[in-house]
């Protein structure tokens, strides 16, 4: 079963690796004139960096692009098999954010990237990120890039292992800054990378030579204004340049003290002037209000006052992972940090999963003999027909000449042997960490592998990695040595 982006399919195959395959429909590839001409020859031309290695395929004048994502993990599988740390996350931003720089430079469009965690892949760690790019002239997609890097930040968020609340609010305050630049993005990450390690390295050191004292954090408020792009610098500087040069031209052979003393009074002022548009004040900009870590030694047996009007806020341990559900409802467990009540509702709300939210309509199975078949009820049918009919989907495994039911009741049900982000534990021979995941699909489910190194199963026939196969009733799935038997009733 394929996928779609935007309005085009999406379909994973396997014929010498494994690719991910985009045309315009299930039936119908693009045609040549549907792709830009010059980032068509400059990504065939080249191997770019960042990029998922891309190729095309023409059949009859009908155009089929070809990822090749052998060796590759989709950003979202790895994310949730192992919660990512402050640092991974500053590192994955950082290189999203250089490939994007990069995209001028390759004679590319920054918002033709696909910036979705099912479509961004990592090679050997964070380190190595490669993205997406549709080389196509009509993407029907008109969300700003600043709109795409938040909504991925937010996603990604859920994912990090002792988020640090008031550095990921400063990355959300400066996205919303109207100055907003990709280069000082970068920056700002870069700088809370390099004071993440520092403090680390810090506090290392203070447990090591006093264990008697503890540190506790007090934050210091500091306004700030967004770094402006290179380009705006520049333009500031010789403006600055030309108004002093006109003033002094005004002065030009004329020897009063009284003219000299204008143009000299002049410069002074446009000096002063660039300076302020620069680093202090620029009209229609609001400064980022960033919060500054400052560290103070205690001793252990004195317990540690409260900041006036300010919330009381547990510091968890490190090992904790805060999830996207768990920033919204355990507000007093943002890691690090004393924030005030609006400040921590504020970043809360920010957080909530939008990706649950669905207009499909409602289906209803009519019964196991005919489960083919679905019945559409419109608004009418729905109030005037009564309570509809229950439908369960479950797995059955035997376990040693016993059926164990596994029910499935979440939209996304991962299985596979790691403690975190599966929905249920299976540790049997051959299964990897993250094995499958199955997929609503109305009221019943659908397979994905996830990329397992065994590969997985339905009815003995081996299934291509991230494509989504529509499952029916007494459906026979494998993964490693365990069978599973699919029901629906």
């Amino acid at each position: 079963m394929s996928e779609k982006i935007y309005q085009y399919e999406v379909d994973y195959v396997q014929s010498n690796g494994s690719y991910m395959k985009l045309s315009k429909t299930s039936e119908r590839g693009f045609k040549l004139e549907d792709f830009q001409e010059l980032q068509l020859k400059m990504i065939q031309s080249n191997r770019l960096p960042r990029l998922v290695p891309m190729s095309f395929e023409d059949v009859n004048g009908e155009i089929s692009i070809y990822y090749r994502i052998e060796g590759l993990r989709m950003l979202r599988a790895i994310a949730k098999e192992r919660p990512m740390s402050m640092q991974e996350f500053y590192a994955l931003f950082i290189n999203i954010v250089q490939a994007l720089q990069d995209a001028t430079n390759n004679l590319l469009s920054d918002d033709h990237y696909l910036l979705n965690e099912d479509f961004i892949y990592i090679g050997r760690g964070y380190h190595e990120v490669y993205l997406t790019y549709l080389p196509i002239k009509d993407m029907n997609d008109t969300t700003p890039l600043y709109e795409k890097l938040k909504k991925l930040l937010l996603n990604m968020a859920g994912e990090v292992q002792g988020i640090n609340g008031a550095q990921f609010k400063m990355i959300l305050s400066y996205i919303k800054d109207p100055g907003f630049s990709l280069q000082g993005l970068k920056e700002l990450l870069q700088q809370l990378q390099v004071t993440k390690a520092e403090n680390v390295d810090e506090n290392e050191g203070n447990m090591e030579s006093d264990q008697k004292t503890k540190q506790i954090t007090k934050i210091k408020k500091v306004k700030k204004f967004p770094p402006l792009a290179s380009k705006y610098k520049i333009y500031t500087i010789l403006i600055g340049v030309l108004l002093i040069a006109v003033s002094w031209k005004l002065s030009e052979g004329s020897s009063s003290k009284l003219m000299l003393g204008v143009s000299t009074g002049l410069t002074l002022v446009i000096i002063a002037g660039v300076i302020t548009y620069l680093f202090i004040w620029r009209p229609g900009v609001e400064p980022i209000i960033t919060e500054k870590e400052v560290k103070v030694n205690q001793k252990a047996n004195k317990q540690v006052k409260p900041l006036k009007n300010k919330t009381a806020v547990t510091v968890p341990d490190q090992r904790e992972n805060i999830s996207t559900k768990a920033f919204s409802q355990n507000i007093n467990r943002v890691h690090d940090e004393q924030l005030n009540l609006q400040e921590v509702e504020t970043a809360s709300a920010l957080h909530t999963d939008e990706r649950k939210i669905t207009n499909e309509p409602v289906k209803v199975q009519a019964s196991p003999g005919l489960r083919d078949q679905t019945m559409l009820l419109d608004e009418e049918e729905l109030l005037g027909s009564g309570p509809t009919q229950q439908v369960d989907n479950y797995l059955i495994v035997d376990r040693n000449g016993k059926e164990e039911e596994i029910k499935l009741d979440e939209d996304n049900f991962i299985i596979g042997r790691a403690d975190k982000g599966t929905s249920f534990v299976e540790a049997g021979t051959g299964i990897s960490r993250l094995h499958i995941e199955l997929v609503k699909l109305s009221d019943m489910y659908g397979i994905k592998d996830l990329g397992s190194k065994n590969g997985t199963f339905i009815n003995d026939e081996k299934i291509i990695p991230y494509k989504i196969h529509e499952l029916k009733h007494d459906d026979k799935i494998q993964i490693g040595k365990t069978i599973y038997t699919y029901r629906v009733s």
